[in-house]
């Protein structure tokens, strides 16, 4: 006889479930399961992939929910049809919106109780106490209420045999209730985890949810280790005295016949036309009359792009959608005009509130209804990664916008639409070390102290997982024979990857005409105003459902931000579409690796690539931004194309590879490329050559990938490519990121706007970049260096001058009182506004009496300069503000004067006034740590213009402040250290690492090394670290990028 489990928990159970979704499903391939269902606690958030694990493994999935009821009940609801899930859909959105408690009362279950299959629920049931209790008649209420409300043939008693003491009485009291009532039972084993020795870890997440260790929470934990899936032939002998409970496992599985992965009812929403057009007619006129105003006459080469794209729109019936997100561009201008950054009159064109990314920017269609900022035809942009002729996966278009108007523009859509018709994609935050070890160690009731000593030591280390070695290597002197070190180490491995929560993706929406409280469960986001669904980006793809990203990018907030200013200072607004994209001077910056500070091309490793590349247009600026993606160097590719592209000699593997890779040199640098070469080289069609590019980036795809493999060599040997041949080509794809081709030239183009603007107008783009802050890859000390060198002068904060955020002021950046430490923008806002209305503040008594700052931002203010306006020195101002220190919080400050009370204080010296503006700013705006630590060191130490011209293989010494630390594919680890004069870049094996990871933890650091100079890249080949300082806190380094 066979069985199905009908009653599962998965990780998505959060602290409640102990395996993996796919870790169930494989197990129950190898125990002959015809079936498998999964009911997590009162969500669908794994239902999407369970469903299409399940169909990869010929296991027919079965969506359930374990649903919370008032007055302690559960229940566990089975979805027989399409309008089964629609109810568990609905009755879960209900209670994550409605109900305060999170529970349901019967009255809203048997409201949406059709299509659905009840097990009365396990031992932790409200109905478990009526049985300890003997109460019989309560028993039989609450079984006839369920029977009544869902038939006799939807409702099923649920019998458990764990071997938990009180099991074979309750079996015995239910099944002879059931029997009565003319009801049928039901095996389940109340799955938690898929193999027995998961149970450990079960009890761990039930501790951290429970906020407390093992020992304290004894009470919340499972009785025993037999919550697993159980082979057919064990359920079979503890339920021999219920052989018909076993049956009827099959017999509910053939009952549900649900697939979650056809169609459950999504529809794009419609767009109301004009009278006399249709969504399709309607979008082709807005191209056209948008062709004309661009283009001044259309084409022929315009023509024919537009007809096809026209004729692959209707095909796939996405005029509906392209006139949506037309409409959420328009409504996105109606942002830009409401805070004032254009105008009514000034056309879309000109202004654009946003521009696109991805694959989307290939389509003209975008370019003229405002999707994008970029032409594709101008770059030969194909079409076939976003609109293929045949289409598994619906396109989603990625929009990015400043901050200002991506946040009030998902307000607007929310109100617009409303929450049953647009919300935002879920995510879910996943374990990862860090707080594996925080989250179990405290579960294992470990010492805190040692337990931060061992989060540090991993971060440092260059495999961050744990193991005996790492905490012997930590000098804690473990005792081994504590098991709870061990248990550690083992399930800080098992629980990486599990989710942790639900949370609000960055940037994903859905909308849709149909409410998509029936297709999956919505509930309120954290922030007021805005709801998520319970599944995350891939669920989202799967599902089919469109979906638009609104995503903030930091760096158009910086560009708007610039543009303001300039127009401020000039009067004049520049068009960055009409500016020279040859303009020579540009470029020669950016191959002196002059980037900081600049989108995409600013990380250490872009700097060295851009020097390599040396771009003098657009399309060479797309290869750079592609070229410092994962999937290109993980086969070595960045240095080979480099090569390849000053004159080394090359030749393609197979002639079939030419049309797709012959631009490129024949390296891979876009994700097009993967799918192109599988159709021109293995046969493969246009939808199984994109799955075969996902499969790459999907968890535990090997199998999946090594079938791919075999059909790709196949379809290869059928086109004449020899076997070896079609393995090496294969064996050029991988699952690290790539970007499509159109996405790099979007942010290709991006990336030289920046450049331009950080040429011809450096003062706006620091006192932008500063005001964006935190961005990019580099702290504002680092900033503020580079500033430095292009003759930008950077002043501290000016109580009476000051704004909110950095501005101009005398051809100079001054900082904003919002730099300063625990002030934040209301306090800013506020003394600004007293300012504004009252006249300069004149003493520390006179702007503690206006504005009523506390004592630590008084101290903070001083610390920063910002009073140093008063021309006291800071310890005397020190002083004056220690006297309101101790006003109780609800009476008011007297505006007394104290000058002839102040005793004469020395000033502080250079090294106190460094550190405290360090502490209080990130930022010391007079110089740099290394400018007064370099008297202390010896003249062997070099500072970074020294370095650069010493010879290959020279040995030195240099120091400095870490500022970037970077772990990428291949086995060194990268930093770069900032001195007074610029910077230095590091490179460090792994065994050196090992070995002074410690002393390349801190922050002031000196190495000695080796001149490395290879293929046009310079690093220092560290052999030896040591601590400058042990003490200082600075800006710190953007690690681990």
């Amino acid at each position: 006889m066979e069985y199905v489990e009908l009653h599962c928990h998965s990780n998505y159970s959060f602290y409640d479930g102990a395996s993996f979704v796919d870790e169930l499903l494989v197990t129950a391939k190898q125990l002959a399961y015809p079936a498998l269902a999964l009911t997590d606690h009162d969500n669908l958030c794994g239902s999407m992939e369970f469903s299409h694990v399940a169909k990869r493994l010929d296991i027919k999935p079965i969506i359930g929910v374990e649903i919370r009821l008032e007055g302690n009940q559960h229940i566990t609801l089975l979805s027989k049809n399409i309008e089964g899930y629609r109810n568990i859909s609905r009755l879960l959105s209900h209670s994550q919106m409605n109900s305060e408690s999170g529970r349901l009362d019967n009255e809203q279950l048997f409201k949406y109780k059709d299509g659905l299959i009840a097990l009365s629920d396990c031992r932790e049931n409200g109905l478990n106490i009526d049985i300890q209790n003997h109460n019989q008649q309560k028993i039989n209420n609450v079984l006839t209420n369920y029977m009544d409300a869902f038939g006799k043939e939807n409702f099923f008693v649920e019998l458990h045999q764990n071997l938990v003491k009180g099991d074979v009485q309750r079996n015995k009291i239910l099944s002879e209730h059931a029997r009565y009532l003319g009801l049928d039972t039901v095996a389940t084993n109340n799955v938690h985890y898929h193999v027995q020795e998961r149970s450990k870890l079960q009890d761990v997440l039930v501790a951290i949810k429970n906020n407390t260790s093992l020992d304290e929470c004894s009470r919340h934990l499972r009785f025993n280790n037999h919550f697993y899936l159980k082979s057919a032939e064990e359920m079979q002998y503890l339920f021999a005295s219920y052989p018909n409970a076993i049956r009827n496992t099959l017999k509910i599985a053939e009952m549900c016949e649900f697939n979650l992965m056809q169609d459950i009812g999504y529809s794009f929403p419609d767009y109301d036309v004009p009278e006399g057009y249709s969504q399709q007619s309607y979008l082709e006129q807005i191209c056209i009359e948008a062709a004309r105003r661009k283009y001044g006459a259309i084409s022929n080469k315009v023509n024919l792009r537009l007809e096809e794209e026209f004729r692959l729109i209707k095909k796939h019936d996405l005029a509906g959608f392209l006139l949506i997100y037309h409409d959420i561009i328009e409504l996105a201008r109606e942002v830009m005009i409401d805070l004032k950054l254009t105008d009514i009159e000034i056309p879309l064109e000109e202004r654009s509130p946003g521009r696109g990314r991805g694959s989307s920017v290939a389509m003209l269609v975008g370019y003229l209804i405002g999707l994008s900022h970029i032409d594709p035809l101008e770059y030969n942009l194909s079409l076939n990664r976003f609109l293929p002729s045949e289409m598994t996966i619906v396109p989603d278009i990625d929009l990015d916008f400043p901050r200002n108007i991506r946040e009030e523009l998902i307000k607007r859509i929310h109100i617009k639409w409303g929450s049953e018709h647009a919300v935002l994609t879920g995510m879910f935050s996943t374990y990862k070390t860090k707080g594996a070890i925080r989250d179990i160690g405290k579960a294992l009731a470990l010492p805190k102290s040692d337990l931060e000593k061992v989060i540090k030591f991993s971060e440092a280390s260059i495999n961050s997982n744990l193991s005996n070695k790492m905490l012997d290597d930590i000098g804690l002197n473990i005792n081994f024979e504590n098991k709870a070190w061990i248990d550690l180490i083992n399930l800080s491995m098992e629980i990486k990857g599990f989710p942790k929560y639900l949370a609000q993706h960055t940037s994903g929406m859905i909308i849709s005409t149909s409410p998509i409280s029936e297709m999956v469960p919505i509930q309120p986001a954290h922030i007021e105003g805005r709801y998520i669904c319970q599944w995350d980006k891939k669920a989202i793809e799967q599902a089919r459902f469109i979906k638009i990203d609104f995503l903030a990018l930091g760096t158009l907030s910086q560009m708007q931000d610039i543009l303001n200013l300039i127009e401020r200072r000039t009067g004049e607004y520049i068009d960055l579409t009409r500016i020279d994209f040859t303009d020579s001077n540009v470029y020669s910056s950016m191959h002196e690796g002059d980037t900081i500070g600049i989108f995409q091309i600013e990380s250490a490793a872009q700097i060295q690539t851009i020097r390599r590349i040396k771009p003098v247009n657009l399309v060479d600026m797309a290869y750079e931004v592609a070229c410092v993606r994962p999937g290109v160097g993980v086969n070595d590719g960045v240095s080979q194309f480099i090569r390849r592209r000053n004159g080394e000699n090359w030749e393609f593997d197979h002639e079939l590879e030419r049309d797709a890779l012959e631009r490129t040199l024949g390296i891979i640098l876009f994700q097009d490329q993967v799918n192109k070469l599988a159709m021109d080289v293995g046969g493969l069609t246009e939808i199984e050559a994109d799955e075969l590019r996902r499969a790459f980036g999907w968890k535990r795809s090997e199998s999946i990938i090594n079938s791919y493999k075999k059909y790709f060599i196949a379809g290869a040997n059928k086109k004449g490519v020899k076997s070896d041949v079609a393995i090496k080509i294969f064996e050029k794809f991988n699952g690290q990121y790539m970007f499509p081709e159109s996405h790099a030239f979007a942010f290709g183009i991006t990336a030289y706007h920046m450049a331009w603007l950080k040429y011809y107008y450096p003062l706006e783009f620091f006192v932008a970049l500063f005001n964006q802050q935190p961005m990019g890859f580099y702290n504002l000390e680092t900033l503020k260096e580079d500033a430095k060198r292009h003759n930008i002068i950077v002043v501290n904060p000016d109580i009476n001058s000051s704004n909110v955020s950095c501005d101009i002021k005398e051809e100079k950046l001054l900082l904003g009182l919002h730099n300063i430490k625990s002030l934040g923008n209301n306090v800013a806002t506020r003394i600004v506004s007293e300012r504004n209305k009252k006249g300069l503040f004149v003493s520390v008594s006179d702007l503690v009496a206006r504005t009523n700052i506390s004592y630590l931002q008084g101290k903070n203010l001083i610390y920063s300069g910002a009073l140093d306006a008063f021309n006291v020195n800071r310890r005397e101002l020190l002083w004056e503000l220690g006297i309101f220190d101790s006003k109780p919080d609800n009476q008011g400050v007297m505006n007394l004067q104290f000058s002839n009370m102040t005793p004469n204080l020395n000033k502080p010296d250079y090294w106190t006034n460094m550190i405290n503006e360090y502490s209080t700013l990130g930022v010391y705006p007079k110089g740099h740590v290394m400018a007064y630590l370099r008297k202390s060191l010896s003249v062997n130490v070099l500072n970074s213009k020294q370095v650069i011209d010493c010879d290959l293989n020279q040995q030195v010494k240099a120091a400095g402040l870490i500022i970037r630390r970077q772990r990428p594919l291949s086995k060194a680890i990268f930093m770069t250290l900032e001195d007074e004069f610029g910077h230095i870049p590091l490179m460090i094996l792994p065994n050196v690492y090992e070995r002074y990871k410690w002393e390349l933890s801190k922050e002031l650091i000196m190495i000695s090394g080796t001149i490395s100079r290879r293929e046009g890249t310079f690093n220092i080949i560290v052999t030896k670290a040591w601590t400058l300082n042990d003490v200082l806190k600075f800006g710190g380094s953007k690690n681990w990028q």
